[in-house]
């Protein structure tokens, strides 16, 4: 069986429910204050099943949503309207268009729908001229709309005539609705939440997409809550899952039914990320108040006792940067400011580019269909697309922002993802967080990460188990500023053989994440563009090339840790005094630099070792200090900080860095305050 919602739409008393009711058979109206006022206050719902049009055997389960008229009530009208795939447009007979009709309208093109029809009601009540003249209203209100050509039915309710013919109507609309697959992750906005004795909380709403199943864990949105599916009804019959399409009723375990209310939702734990920031498409509506899509609206004359248009003044004047709104998206009304990142101001029938900076958190997809309401006076006065959720405020007139929200726009899901990885502060992002972050299926995603990679515009990293995308320009450009630090490098440092990779990483992006920078670094050298030793890079064919009197000065240097031997001079004094050959002291910044980087270069060349912080000493002098080590280790068995001291003639201050340098290097081991050979040491020997 297929599956579709309906809902009605028009002006308050125009007969919608009395519609719904001639359909189904179902009194929508449930609450005591509608029954007694004769008017619908919030939604109704009802259902019927349908024989397909075709000799397919199709049969449809037809939900339907009725919503109120009355223009205190549009709120509640566009919480019903969320999810619905076909519209009937209410228009009564004696009244005509009125302005719940216009706006009623307007909101279901905001929303994108598609397919619909429009129902002439009360017909007993007029004559035939009259009925004329209200149809060609009726036409020329919905010229340019998705209603503009659509089936219009005259119907008495009561009488059940028309009907018949109705839901002949409504089976041509259902075969000529494709219906979806279930697809998407699951997502149900709340349109109610009620106590049942005995079950606890239940709610009600239709499924946006996906499926949902009994014993499922989801999270109720925005106060990321987990709950736990009890049970489902569809249409008052207990399954075992709903799907996308259809209205549902959710028993939740976990949660009070005074903590849950209409505006809530339901979706896949982790999935959705409530935001006060959305950045959004939004169309404004034209000065003279006609549906979304009228070029030139046009002047109703008819039934001047009456007017339909729109005069009030929210919908003549400019929408202005900063002004606040109430900001309608799926079951949730929340107030917040617009603001305008492309114009100074939008005027009516404009379009553009905005964030909206909301006062309190919402949940949404890209792509969703929204609607903002003027404050005061409450009418309609926009619409248009989520881009995305977003984390910080934007700057107006960004040429870059603006680029970026454009192909969020109009862009297909490679253009998105591509731009997504361009643009990450994190450079890397897996397949979960970009469904995550785009709101795009996960066979969506997969499907164009393939194409992108088998291009060549991705590329892949692996850390740990996850696997993470790069953008492959970002990779190049990456590897384009690396070269051109180490170039800077060697030219400020020509007597260093290379920089530590720790500060190059940081001269690369203080951002960029570890598995990247290897990424980078495992490329260069691939191709052969730097050469990687003892975690300082070069570039490939790098010699340091010293001068008579560098050379003069290191061998001085190394002349004076061989003397020293383990009572080695301090870096600082190498650093100040006058060379035995008869040279200058360093006297300027530069000459001081000169001796540190030769200082370096020795270091580097494993020429001097590092014990600890300024404590060098030479490597012939180290490995003469291992065989004394080991020698009298072998003989007494262990050897103590005293022990060495004596052995060497130093004092303590060198004896027990040193040891504790053997330790480091697995060289000995310590035993209390005592020194014993490393195992794998004695092994050797």
């Amino acid at each position: 069986m297929k599956r579709a919602v309906i809902g009605t739409a028009g002006h308050i008393d125009h007969g919608k429910t009395a519609l719904v009711k001639a359909l189904t058979g179902i009194d929508t109206d449930r609450l005591p204050e509608e029954k007694a006022r004769g008017i619908t206050i919030d939604l109704g719902f009802a259902y019927m099943d349908l024989e397909g049009a075709s000799t397919t055997g199709t049969k449809w389960r037809v939900g339907i949503v009725d919503v109120p008229g009355h223009e205190r009530f549009v709120k509640n009208m566009l919480a019903g309207a969320t999810g619905i795939d076909i519209a009937l447009l209410v228009v009564a007979a004696d009244d005509g268009v009125m302005p719940q009709t216009v706006e009623h309208l307007e909101i279901l093109g905001l929303l994108g729908l598609r397919h619909g029809a429009v129902v002439i009601t009360k017909k007993d009540l007029v004559d035939r001229e009259w009925l004329a003249l209200v149809k060609e209203d009726i036409k020329e209100l919905t010229k340019g709309t998705f209603l503009w050509g659509a089936p219009m039915i005259e119907v008495d309710s009561l009488k059940g005539e028309g009907i018949a013919e109705l839901k002949e109507v409504i089976r041509g609309l259902l075969e000529g609705t494709e219906e979806e697959a279930v697809q998407g992750l699951f997502r149900l906005p709340i349109d109610r939440a009620f106590t049942v004795q005995g079950f606890g909380c239940v709610v009600t709403g239709t499924v946006l997409s996906g499926q949902v199943k009994v014993g499922e864990e989801v999270e109720l949105l925005p106060v990321k809550e987990a709950v736990r599916v009890r049970g489902i009804e569809v249409h008052g019959e207990k399954v075992e899952s709903a799907v996308k399409g259809q209205r549902a009723a959710l028993n939740l375990g976990g949660i009070k039914t005074s903590e849950v209310r209409r505006g809530f939702e339901l979706s896949v734990p982790g999935y959705l990320s409530p935001a006060e920031l959305l950045d959004c498409h939004l169309h404004h509506l034209s000065s003279a108040g006609g549906p979304p899509q009228v070029e030139n609206p046009p002047s109703f004359g008819f039934a001047q006792d009456k007017p339909f248009g729109r005069a009030d003044a929210a919908s003549h004047r400019p929408l202005r940067n900063g002004e606040r709104v109430r900001f309608h998206i799926a079951t949730t009304e929340v107030m917040g400011r617009v603001v305008l990142l492309d114009k100074e101001v939008l005027m009516p029938g404009e379009k553009g580019l905005v964030q909206f900076r909301l006062e309190g958190p919402v949940v949404a997809e890209r792509g969703e269909h929204y609607v903002i309401r003027s404050y005061s006076p409450c009418r309609t006065i926009g619409g248009g697309k989520v881009l995305r959720g977003c984390a910080s405020r934007l700057r107006r007139f960004q040429e870059d922002t603006l680029k970026e929200l454009q192909i969020l726009l109009e862009g297909d899901d490679r253009e998105v993802i591509g731009q997504a990885l361009r643009s990450s502060r994190n450079y890397l992002l897996s397949e979960e967080e970009l469904v995550k972050s785009l709101n795009i299926h996960p066979s969506r995603v997969r499907e164009a990460v393939t194409e992108l990679m088998a291009k060549g515009i991705l590329t892949t990293i692996r850390e740990d188990s996850k696997v993470l995308l790069v953008d492959r320009r970002r990779l190049e450009s990456l590897k384009i500023k690396m070269l051109k630090g180490l170039e800077d490098f060697h030219r400020t440092n020509p007597l260093r053989m290379g920089v530590e990779e720790s500060t190059l990483k940081v001269h690369l992006s203080r951002e960029i994440p570890s598995p990247l920078f290897s990424l980078v670094l495992t490329e260069l050298s691939r191709e052969g563009l730097v050469t990687i030793s003892d975690h300082r890079v070069s570039t490939s064919g790098f010699q340091v090339k010293l001068s008579q009197e560098d050379k003069k000065i290191a061998e001085e240097m190394e002349r004076a840790f061989l003397q020293g031997k383990f009572n080695p001079p301090a870096p600082e004094t190498l650093l100040t005094q006058e060379s035995a050959s008869g040279g200058c002291r360093p006297q300027g910044p530069s000459q001081r630099k000169t001796h540190q980087d030769l200082l370096s270069l020795l270091l580097e060349q494993k020429t001097l070792i590092e014990i600890e912080k300024s404590l060098y000493i030479h490597a012939k002098v180290l490995e003469e200090l291992k065989g004394l080590v080991a020698g009298f280790i072998k003989e007494k068995g262990s050897i103590t900080v005293a022990d060495l001291r004596d052995l060497v003639n130093t004092s303590r201050k060198y004896a027990v860095p040193l040891l504790e340098y053997l330790d480091s290097i697995h060289f000995t081991r310590r035993e209390g305050d005592r020194r014993v050979l490393h195992g794998s040491v004695e092994s050797r020997r």
